[in-house]
């Protein structure tokens, strides 16, 4: 998957309000202004990321108690494993996300 990494992003959101709003401003400001956008842009995608895990560990969770039960058959507790299983690689895969974007303010 092709992504515009958040640095990009950025100073093109930066560029594009710099020009609409007609501001004449020079390239220290604009940078400035790109790094709050950049790191705002990082701080909502680690939430974002958070939030998916936290939705895949209650998944994980729900599938562990129900293979729990006594009353699951053994199919049934093999597809429960298995999910519980596919929800804990889910919630890796999306934390290893954030472990792939640099270290500034990711």
């Amino acid at each position: 998957m092709d992504r515009t990494s958040p640095e990009v992003l950025a100073a093109v959101v930066a560029a594009e309000i710099a020009e609409a709003h007609h501001l004449d401003i020079d390239d220290a400001r604009l940078d400035a202004l790109a790094a709050r956008i950049e790191a705002a842009l990082r701080r909502m995608a680690r939430l974002e990321r958070e939030a998916c895990v936290a939705v895949c560990l209650e998944r994980q969770a729900m599938w562990e108690s129900t293979e729990a039960r006594s009353t699951i058959t053994e199919p049934l507790r093999a597809e429960s494993r298995a999910r519980c299983n596919e929800a804990q690689v889910i919630a890796d895969a999306i934390r290893n996300i954030g472990g792939s974007v640099s270290a500034a303010g990711a």
